[in-house]
C-alpha cells in the first residue's frame, strides 16, 4: 500500500512538470483502460480468514457516448492465496476469480492533464479454487470447485497525460459480489472451525492501484 501511494504521488510530481504542455479538453471515441491493483477482502469475515488477495488485473475497451460519458465491456482476474495458518499446514489452495463485465463510466477534466473518471462494472464472473488439499479422499468430488455469480463494481481514478494519448494514474474500486463465500468448497472446512467465524455478507473487495488509459485516435 505504501509502495502505491509512493508511486502515484512521485508519478503526479513527474506529470505536472514535464516539459511538453498539454491542453486536453475531451477525450477521443475509443479507449483502452487497463489497472493492476491489489485486492483486500471488505466483508465476510470467514473469506478474510481463508484467503488474502495477491492481485487484480483489468483491462477494457471503451466508446465515447456523449460529453464525457463512456460505455465499453471488459475483463478482470483477481488471484488469492490461502492465509498463513493454512500455508503453515502445507495447505495452499488458491482462488481465482474471472470476471466479464460492462462498463459505464463519466470522464471530468480538473486541469489541462488530469481527468477523474467514475465508472460502474456489472457482470457475471467465475471463481475456481485450485490445489486443494482434502483432509480425506471420501471428500473429492463432493462439492463443487467452481461457481459463477454476478456483480458490480463503483470505481473512482485519477489520471495524468504524459503524452496527450497516454495517461497513467491511481484508482480505488469497490467489488460487491452477489455470492457467499462457502468454505466447503475449498475444503477448508474440515482444516478450520468455522462455526465460530461470521459469514453473514456476501463477498465484497477494495481493490487500490494503478493503471494507465491510452486513446485510440486523435485527441482533441
Amino acid at each position: 500500500m505504501k509502495c502505491i501511494i509512493v508511486w502515484f504521488v512521485s508519478f503526479s510530481a513527474l506529470s505536472a512538470l514535464a516539459q511538453e504542455d498539454i491542453k486536453v479538453t475531451s477525450l477521443p471515441k475509443f479507449s483502452i483502460r487497463a489497472n493492476v491493483g491489489i485486492p483486500k477482502v471488505a466483508s465476510s469475515k470467514a473469506l478474510r480468514s481463508s484467503f488474502s488477495g495477491v492481485s487484480s488485473l483489468d483491462i477494457n475497451l471503451n466508446y465515447k457516448l456523449f460529453g464525457g460519458f463512456f460505455a465499453g465491456i471488459g475483463f478482470n482476474h483477481v488471484y488469492y492465496k490461502s492465509q498463513k495458518h493454512f500455508r503453515e499446514q502445507f495447505i495452499n489452495t488458491s482462488m481465482q476469480m474471472q470476471n466479464g463485465y460492462l462498463k459505464i463510466g463519466y470522464d471530468h477534466f480538473f486541469s489541462d492533464r488530469g481527468f477523474a473518471t467514475m465508472s460502474l462494472n456489472t457482470g457475471f464472473g467465475s471463481t475456481q479454487f485450485s490445489a486443494i488439499k482434502y483432509k480425506n479422499d471420501s471428500l473429492i468430488g463432493k462439492y463443487p470447485t467452481r461457481f459463477t455469480s454476478s456483480f458490480m463494481e463503483p470505481s473512482l481514478a485519477l489520471n495524468f497525460l504524459v503524452e496527450s494519448n497516454f495517461a497513467f494514474g491511481g484508482y480505488i474500486s469497490y467489488h460487491y459480489n452477489f455470492s457467499q463465500f462457502n468454505p466447503a468448497y475449498a475444503g477448508f472446512d474440515k482444516w478450520l472451525d468455522y462455526t465460530r467465524i461470521s459469514n453473514k455478507w456476501n463477498t465484497s473487495l477494495i481493490t487500490i492501484g494503478f493503471g494507465f488509459y491510452y486513446a485510440l485516435g486523435k485527441v482533441n
